[in-house]
């Protein structure tokens, strides 16, 4: 997929499976953990691999409908001040208003991030379920590790 030879991009892999992933476990205290303290450069190379995730996910599954009620039960796990910008962005997209890349255009860098975590694991709860979403996740994780990639910093 990528060189992953960067340790930058490492870390940016990880967060972006850990800030799904806390999505899709409804932590919401982890959700706010995975991007503590992060630059805004840090912060794009999350956004990065994120779209790129987000990106495969239609690739592979299509894209599903949105229920607004999933919006607004998973983009409420968003840390309090990104909430309501990742919640009216993904409301947008589901309803077709605008496509996601513009939606984001028009956010702040950690409402860009949060709202592309919330519109994917949406989808991924709607086409997959939250257990098999979870799965894929969690398997996502073993292929970094055996790819020789351990998550460079503790989870909390």
């Amino acid at each position: 997929m990528h060189e992953l030879a960067d340790p930058c991009l490492v870390d940016a892999m990880w967060r972006a499976a850990d800030l799904t992933r806390a999505y899709l476990a409804q932590n919401q205290a982890q959700v706010e953990a995975c991007l503590a303290g992060l630059d805004t450069s840090q912060l794009e190379r999350v956004l990065t691999w994120l779209v790129l995730d987000h990106d495969d996910f239609i690739d592979r599954l299509g894209e599903p409908l949105m229920a607004v009620s999933a919006i607004d039960a998973v983009a409420a796990l968003s840390p309090m001040e990104n909430e309501f910008a990742t919640t009216a962005a993904v409301r947008r997209v589901a309803a077709r208003e605008t496509g996601l890349a513009v939606a984001m255009g028009e956010l702040a860098l950690p409402d860009r991030v949060h709202a592309v975590s919330v519109c994917t694991v949406v989808m991924a709860l709607q086409a997959l379920g939250r257990v098999r979403a979870l799965e894929e996740v969690d398997a996502k994780a073993v292929t970094y590790e055996r790819m020789g990639h351990p998550r460079p910093y503790p989870i909390t």
